[in-house]
């Protein structure tokens, strides 16, 4: 199965997620912040990254540029609830934008996210 990074700094959101996907048979590793993702992805292949746009630190969108750079990336699904002044819907579209392979708006039901993933990672057996 799948190697897959959880990016939020809500701890509990990746710990959720982490459980719907570790039931499926992935592979899940969970990061609070963009650059802690990084660091991981630095040492070992991610075939998938699932991160949250509104962190301190680094944001979604400077993970995002920073994955597009590497020369082979991994696909990415980006999600959000947005915040007290930010809409998530508004966030996601500029998600989609930078080019992501999925997005979701929180909060997230696990049919959804279980969806969004085997779209993604489907996909990417079928090119």
């Amino acid at each position: 199965m799948a190697s897959i990074l959880v990016v939020d700094d809500v701890v509990s959101t990746t710990k959720i997620v982490e459980q719907l996907l570790s039931v499926k048979g992935h592979q899940v590793i969970c990061a609070v912040s963009g650059k802690e993702a990084l660091k991981i992805i630095e040492s070992k292949p991610i075939d998938l990254v699932i991160t949250d746009i509104v962190m301190p630190e680094m944001d979604g969108y400077e993970l995002i540029r920073e994955l597009h750079k590497q020369s082979d990336p991994p696909k990415i699904i980006a999600m959000s609830g947005g915040s007290d002044t930010l809409d998530g819907e508004g966030l996601l579209h500029v998600a989609e934008l930078m080019r992501v392979d999925r997005i979701l708006l929180k909060p997230i039901e696990s049919a959804s996210i279980n969806a969004a993933v085997m779209e993604v990672l489907g996909a990417e057996s079928t090119t």
